[in-house]
């Protein structure tokens, strides 16, 4: 009975050592230097909250022959250092055999972006329960694109979208012209408020002409919320 157990013992010893080399062989070393030129390049872009990265690294040629770096492996980045778009990264290796290989990337930052999710007409206010946030490719975006609700909350909008299309400034106005709105104005710790007519379509921030509804005063303002505008004396 000793004897048998010893004979498997025995056995699974020498199965196990046969194929530790086996499994060695199968690393793929293409595979190594791709992760480690995709964890450089990451190591690269600055980390943002309101941007999502993705890295695609293109395959390396599995005909080239490559052996596994023994010694240091490195890696430098190459001409194009905006991280843009794309990248090339050379990874060399310090060892008997030195090699080096040249590894494109291609950088896709996606941005969250303001669509609608319902159709809407023209005229509507935007809020949370007919908007929502999707993350698109910055490079394909046209500019204008918004990112936060908070900026356009209660704006209407000055042409009808379909569902999932993008709003952008140009699509709406906090403040839109002809419309009342509230004109605040602050002196020292007095807060004074007014009717008025907005003169011009605005967007938060920006300042547009209103005149005063009792003394006719055309004046310059900030668009603060929907419907009001601050006057700074």
């Amino acid at each position: 009975m000793l004897k048998y157990i010893f004979s498997l013992l025995f056995f699974y010893c020498f199965s196990l050592m046969s194929y530790l080399p086996l499994a060695n062989a199968t690393i793929d070393q293409h595979q190594v230097i791709e992760e480690f030129a995709e964890s450089f390049i990451k190591a690269q872009l600055p980390s943002s909250q309101n941007e999502r990265v993705s890295i695609k690294v293109t395959k390396i040629d599995r005909r080239i022959a490559v052996t596994q770096c023994e010694g240091n492996m490195s890696a430098e980045l190459v001409g194009n250092k905006s991280l843009q778009r794309s990248a090339t990264v050379k990874i060399s290796c310090d060892n008997a055999d030195n090699w080096q290989l040249y590894v494109p990337l291609k950088i896709i930052r996606l941005v969250p972006v303001m669509v609608s999710n319902r159709p809407l007409s023209k005229g509507s206010r935007l809020t949370k329960n007919n908007t929502k946030i999707e993350y698109m490719n910055r490079v394909l975006l046209r500019s204008g694109y918004i990112s936060d609700l908070a900026f356009v909350n209660r704006a209407r909008l000055k042409r009808p979208l379909s569902t999932e299309q993008m709003i952008s400034t140009r699509d709406i106005c906090l403040v839109c012209k002809g419309e009342s709105v509230t004109i605040t104005s602050s002196v020292g710790n007095l807060t004074v408020k007014t009717d008025g007519v907005a003169l011009a379509n605005g967007i938060l921030d920006e300042k547009i002409k209103v005149r005063n509804s009792k003394s006719k005063r055309i004046v310059s303002g900030v668009v603060q919320a929907a419907g009001t505008i601050q006057i700074n004396y």
